[in-house]
């Protein structure tokens, strides 16, 4: 007689990415408040009549039970938990960016309850604001933070001495800023727009961005990110917009293959 897997607790958690399975299930890969990112096998969850199918939605949170000791779980059962608005448009294109952040740059099974939050936290940011740039800036500085990569914003490395807004410094991404030595060329006036959050011209708010994604590519050994791809494309068309008008964005952008 087959032992019963024990399964487990009820956890909030988020779908990041899924993909078919056989003929009628998935695998989902779920970012998890408890346990982190798991790998999970939804059987049936294809099948029209299907409980988990209507559950295992994108940007949303849900609350999961699975059970299963190997690298792959079975889910067992998945619940929306309604109330968080939908993400649409360039905050949308935002989400999936931070999906596969999350996929490329944190391991399975490898708890951070913090970065939990501050995920679910953006995502209500996102659905609510038009400072697309900000909040992303900060979810960045947050993971690089979280995993141990987090970014010296506040001196420079040689001297100890303030960092100056008017000054170019050399960026290793494994210590910091400094006048002297090897590293990324970047602005103090961009370090401390990072250090403070605040992006006062759109000069600033560009080079923040490419210094951010720069460090990023650092730490994924300069593997590209399709959304990021996208997200420039979505900025790029912004910028001939009125300024005037709203930004909204291009519906006949899609993800490359």
């Amino acid at each position: 007689m087959p032992v019963q897997q024990k399964k487990s607790t009820p956890q909030r958690a988020f779908v990041l990415h899924s993909y078919p399975y056989k003929e009628t299930s998935l695998i989902v890969d779920v970012f998890t408040a408890e346990q982190g990112r798991i790998a999970m096998v939804a059987k049936g969850a294809k099948r029209p009549a299907s409980n988990l199918r209507g559950a295992l939605l994108s940007l949303q949170p849900i609350e999961v039970i699975y059970s299963g000791r190997g690298e792959v779980k079975t889910l067992t059962q998945a619940t929306w938990l309604p109330g968080q608005p939908w993400v649409t448009g360039k905050a949308l294109m935002c989400g999936m960016y931070m999906n596969e952040l999350l996929i490329k740059l944190v391991p399975r099974e490898d708890p951070h309850p913090e970065l939990f939050e501050s995920y679910a936290a953006t995502l209500l940011t996102l659905a609510n604001s038009d400072e697309h740039s900000a909040i992303l800036r900060e979810f960045e500085t947050s993971l690089l933070a979280e995993l141990g990569y987090g970014l010296q914003l506040e001196t420079d490395i040689r001297t100890d001495k303030p960092l100056l807004a008017d000054t170019l410094y050399r960026y290793d991404p494994m210590a910091g800023a400094s006048e002297q030595g090897a590293g990324m060329l970047v602005s103090g006036s961009v370090l401390i727009a990072l250090s403070k959050g605040r992006f006062e011209t759109p000069a600033i708010a560009s080079e923040s961005r490419d210094f951010v994604r720069r460090i990023i590519e650092f730490h994924l050994e300069r593997r590209n990110l399709k959304s990021a791809e996208v997200l420039r494309d979505l900025h790029a068309l912004s910028e001939r917009l009125d300024a005037s008008r709203p930004v909204r964005a291009p519906r006949p952008i899609k993800l490359a293959p």
